[in-house]
């Protein structure tokens, strides 16, 4: 699996550098509600997930009820919204690792910058805007 600093680096950034991801990559990761709740339920998590573990924390988040209470299809509508569409987007922009053969994901530094923008929204930001955008993606 290629390195997250060589996903998208430029022709003017050497192999290696650091990649800061693109304003329009923030938007773009941010835009689905899977994807803010992978990167939460990846934060509060101990260690790699199991991609069968995550598909069933999303889907009872979905479906507003417990694990035990989730059916099969709406474990198989998460997990296959999961691997064939919002991790390899994450892996891609190099914020999460992702071992599809494995079914592992952890997160990477990378998923700092979006995290921080997560939690911003959660506790009602009291910053303004302008100040919240310029740290975060200036």
């Amino acid at each position: 699996m290629p390195q997250a600093t060589d996903t998208h680096r430029t022709e003017d950034q050497p192999a290696g550098s650091e990649y800061q991801l693109s304003k329009a990559e923030v938007f773009e990761l941010l835009s689905a509600d899977r994807r803010q709740a992978v990167l939460l339920y990846l934060d509060t998590a101990e260690g790699t997930v199991q991609l069968g573990e995550l598909a069933e924390h999303i889907a009872s988040q979905e479906c507003n009820c417990t694990p035990a209470e989730l059916s099969s299809q709406q474990r198989k509508r998460a997990y296959v919204g999961l691997y064939q569409c919002h991790l390899p987007k994450m892996a891609d922009a190099g914020v999460i690792d992702y071992d599809s053969d494995r079914g592992t994901i952890d997160l990477t530094e990378r998923s700092d910058r979006l995290l921080e923008y997560l939690y911003f929204e959660e506790e009602g930001g009291s910053e303004e805007p302008s100040s919240v955008f310029e740290r975060l993606l200036g």
